[in-house]
């Protein structure tokens, strides 16, 4: 599951350890009676999953392109990344990368520019989500979940301040950054103004603000009613509204920070054409349209509108809420810092 995870820098160790990851036979074994293969670095559960019956077997298999994932955590995965880019051929044709990490590896010459010759539907990835090597897959917007039994819910980050939500507020521990950027917005109308966020933050946690160690830990909170209120992705708001839980989202009036989880192809992947048919496949309405039914991320297209239960669930309210892409230039600096700060500050109060 592509949810944004606590990302600690790289450290030499990690990069060398990675170095015994060069020769994986086994897992990534080219089959020979196959006219391509493509591996895919990816994670793991539904996501893959979704690859599979949305993309691999669908609109590639048919094409004579054999799909072999590669299943792990995006941290190591980027570790590989930076660890065989000075092989020739690398073990990896794609990898799966949300967009933080995606610029990353675009400003360390990690990874192949892409442009619509190479990688046609291109032409219909959204502006705001755009990059220059970085294939954006599936995104969604950070809001404000409630009960759907509250009549007057919160609006705003500011709002999660009063009283009347003391020790009813959920949060997941991992997702400091993003929760930062939001607080960040509240207070200055910027991302990265970390100063304010964390004043912001530590009041916020005065105000009984409960951690949870994982995303699926909020669901039975709020089914308990342990929360009323959470800060999370509006993805999750619509499995658990499938799922029976009764919650709503709401996009915060200050703005919504984004999330986006996507692909990049290595410079040195042994199959740059059969990689570049796999983003163009990933961006096919028919496959877009699939994930968002599923997993409730939205497309990153143009082409691929929403019908139906799932267009009604996840369409955007009007007028149309502020989204917020993160300053990733500002992001991949701060982000160990604000880590730190958070596990220091809030998580451990």
């Amino acid at each position: 599951m592509p949810d944004p995870i606590h990302r600690h820098p790289l450290s030499r160790r990690a990069v060398l350890g990675a170095g015994a990851m060069l020769a994986a036979p086994a897992l990534l074994t080219r089959r020979a009676d196959a006219a391509e293969t493509c591996v895919v670095g990816t994670w793991g559960g539904d996501y893959a999953r979704l690859l599979r019956e949305n993309i691999d077997d669908p609109i590639l298999k048919p094409r004579g392109i054999d799909v072999i994932q590669d299943v792990g955590d995006e941290i190591p995965r980027y570790t590989k990344l930076m660890a065989q880019h000075m092989l020739p051929h690398g073990t990896m044709d794609i990898a799966c990368l949300g967009a933080l990490n995606g610029y990353r590896a675009t400003e360390a010459g990690l990874v192949e520019p892409l442009d619509s010759k190479k990688v046609p539907n291109l032409k219909h990835v959204l502006t705001y989500l755009d990059a220059p090597a970085f294939v954006p897959h599936i995104y969604s917007a950070q809001v404000i979940v409630h009960n759907t039994a509250i009549t007057a819910p919160p609006q705003s980050f500011a709002d999660l301040l009063d009283p009347k939500w003391n020790g009813k507020i959920g949060m997941v521990s991992t997702v400091a950054p993003w929760v930062m950027m939001g607080a960040s917005l509240l207070e200055s109308g910027t991302t990265t103004d970390f100063d304010k966020a964390k004043a912001f933050m530590l009041k916020l946690n005065a105000n009984g603000l409960r951690l949870y160690p994982e995303t699926d830990s909020l669901a039975p909170a709020f089914k308990s009613g342990e929360i009323d209120v959470a800060v999370i992705w509006l993805a999750r708001s619509f499995m658990w509204q499938n799922a029976g839980v009764p919650v709503k989202g709401q996009f915060p009036k200050e703005g919504a920070i984004l999330y986006v989880s996507g692909m990049v192809v290595p410079k040195n992947a042994p199959n740059k054409a059969a990689a570049f048919k796999y983003l163009n496949a990933v961006l096919q309405p028919q496959a877009q349209r699939g994930f968002a039914a599923h997993m409730g991320y939205l497309p990153t297209v143009d082409d691929a509108p929403l019908e139906g239960t799932v267009g009604e669930q996840l369409s955007f309210p009007q007028p149309r809420p502020k989204l917020v892409t993160p300053d990733y230039a500002v992001m991949s600096k701060a982000m160990s810092d604000l880590n730190d700060w958070w596990l220091k500050n809030i998580q451990h109060t």
